[in-house]
């Protein structure tokens, strides 16, 4: 289960800093002020959320029997 949930994590980190370093890249080029993706964002969200619903039933689950 740590496995599964560290690698989701890594996956995420990995989109947020991808994210970023598109963005400050951008602005190096051309100089104008960019925002971030909003997709990329929702896309983050969406992700913890069901990262924590699938920790949540894990452990709901695997309660004294």
């Amino acid at each position: 289960m740590w496995v599964i949930t560290l690698g989701i994590l890594g996956f995420i980190g990995l989109v947020v800093i991808g994210e970023y370093s598109s963005m400050l890249m951008q602005q190096a080029t051309s100089g104008e002020k960019f925002s971030t993706n909003s997709d990329a964002i929702a896309l983050v969200q969406n992700a913890l959320v069901g990262l924590i619903g699938i920790i949540g039933g894990y452990f709901a689950g695997k309660g004294e029997k």
